[in-house]
């Protein structure tokens, strides 16, 4: 359960991110020491995957590169088991896809239904993140015990 100053905070930065003010948003991370970077928010989405939704190509970027410097999880999974890689590759934002890819972001990881990002990217249509996760080398896997 997040706190008072957590809930606020989350707030004030989802509120940050919908209309472009970023300094805000740094502020608000700064202040609550990253704290609430990772704090679920209406749906069970973190931050990140917040970012990942927004509408323009700048703004969008802009936060996901902010939340990942501050230590955002860039494979956290929601409460269907989605990451913000999937909910980028199902519509369509290459440009988040890069950037998530490009900070370590696992194409593989299924959701609540076994659906991959890949089969998101795939199934809506969008050919050119098809083609940039094709194109990725495979993730080093944990090393067996």
């Amino acid at each position: 359960m997040l706190k008072a100053s957590e809930q606020t905070g989350t707030k004030i930065l989802l509120d940050a991110m919908s209309k472009d003010k970023i300094h805000l948003a740094r502020f608000v991370l700064d202040a609550l020491d990253g704290e609430i970077v990772d704090s679920k928010a209406g749906g069970a989405q973190t931050p990140l995957i917040c970012s990942v939704l927004l509408p323009d190509s700048q703004t969008r970027c802009r936060f996901i590169e902010l939340l990942l410097q501050k230590g955002a999880s860039v494979n956290y999974q929601d409460g269907n088991g989605r990451t913000a890689l999937s909910h980028a590759c199902e519509i369509g934002y290459l440009d988040a896809v890069k950037i998530l890819v490009q900070n370590g972001a696992d194409p593989e990881i299924q959701d609540s239904w076994g659906n991959t990002p890949l089969m998101y990217a795939a199934v809506a249509g969008h050919t050119l993140v098809v083609e940039f996760l094709l194109l990725q080398p495979p993730l080093p896997s944990a090393p067996l015990l």
